[in-house]
């Protein structure tokens, strides 16, 4: 006899016992299908949250000292304030604001936001507000600069190109009141160690900022003034040509070293912390070119970055009217613009 027909004999498979039994079991077998599926359902989604979560953290926590170095060797006068993380799935944001140090009083500098993700190929949903973008106002003289905050950026002039004209905003502070603190960027007409710029500046002056020199020939040769084709608009013939001045540099253009530090507290020395950043970019996956022609520039003598190379060729200076003025006399000083100007009280 068959084991088919052995079972036919043991059980009546017509029977309403048998149906229910056979029922009751293929309920169970669901019901155990089902709680494995979720089981197994949540684990995987419990293991892609987790996944993303710690890959974003790691991105995120990569951006923000990308940006706390980039505080360290640019953005004259600028400090990061609170900053805020918000993950979504694969993607997240950064978002931190500013500020400056006027004087001895703290302005609001803005709000910036930038995005960051897992797979480069995935667009932030966030957006990004840019740092880089100025906005350009129309004035007598030309244009003026500000940034998203609406305050003015101070302009920067290098020493080894020629400028026909230079921006000398040391002629307005007699129609500024006494009451106020200055923020100013200076220009000078040459290269100079530390310790000769602070001897060489009032001491009544807080130097919040030192504009580096960055620049290789190359660069300069491609700022330098020329000589631009005007073309016809139908024949597309040169009608003449105009000289257009060499580049002005702006606040989102030059690296520096901070003369002071988040707290408005002189730092004696700030050149270490300045080559401690620029070294501390390399090992950083974002923006590897421009930190590599940065430590390449400076290091260029010996292979390695001393304070000997730090070469200073401008300033950020703030103080009240009076301490500004003196800044009038000092031949060396080839330009000076205005940034943020603030009540004392």
């Amino acid at each position: 006899m068959s084991n088919k027909e052995k079972l036919m004999e043991t059980f009546d498979f017509d029977s309403e016992k048998t149906k229910r039994l056979l029922k009751k079991a293929k309920i169970l077998t669901t019901i155990r299908t089902s709680v494995i599926s979720i089981i197994i359902f949540v684990l995987l989604c419990v293991s892609i949250i987790t996944i993303n979560m710690r890959l974003l953290n790691d991105a995120a926590m990569n951006l923000l000292v990308i940006e706390q170095i980039m505080d360290t060797i640019a953005r004259p006068n600028i400090y990061m304030g609170q900053y805020k993380i918000r993950d979504g799935f694969l993607t997240g944001e950064l978002e931190y604001s500013t500020y400056r140090i006027v004087g001895n009083k703290a302005v609001y500098n803005g709000t910036y936001s930038t995005s960051y993700n897992i797979i480069p190929i995935v667009s932030g949903v966030y957006g990004c507000s840019g740092r880089g973008q100025l906005l350009q106002i129309k004035a007598d003289n030309g244009y003026v600069s500000f940034n998203n905050q609406g305050l003015k950026e101070m302009a920067f002039y290098h020493p080894y190109l020629e400028y026909k004209t230079y921006q000398n905003d040391l002629i307005l502070l007699d129609e500024i009141d006494d009451n106020k603190y200055l923020e100013m960027s200076i220009s000078f007409d040459d290269e100079y160690s530390l310790e000769e710029i602070k001897s060489m500046l009032p001491g009544e002056l807080k130097l919040a900022w030192f504009w580096v020199n960055t620049y290789s020939l190359e660069d300069l040769n491609k700022m330098k003034g020329q000589y631009v084709e005007i073309k016809d608009d139908i024949k597309q013939n040169t009608v003449q040509k105009t000289y257009q001045e060499p580049k002005v540099l702006f606040a989102n253009q030059v690296y520096g070293m901070k003369g002071i530090d988040a707290a408005g507290e002189v730092i004696d020395d700030p050149r270490n912390a300045f080559i401690e950043a620029v070294e501390s970019a390399l090992k950083m996956k974002y923006k590897q070119t421009q930190f590599r022609l940065l430590y390449d520039y400076l290091s260029a003598s010996s292979g390695k970055i001393f304070a000997d190379d730090i070469k200073i060729i401008g300033a950020v200076v703030t103080g009240d009217l009076n301490s500004i003025r003196l800044l009038k006399d000092l031949s060396f000083i080839k330009a000076a613009t205005l940034g943020t100007v603030i009540d004392k009280f």
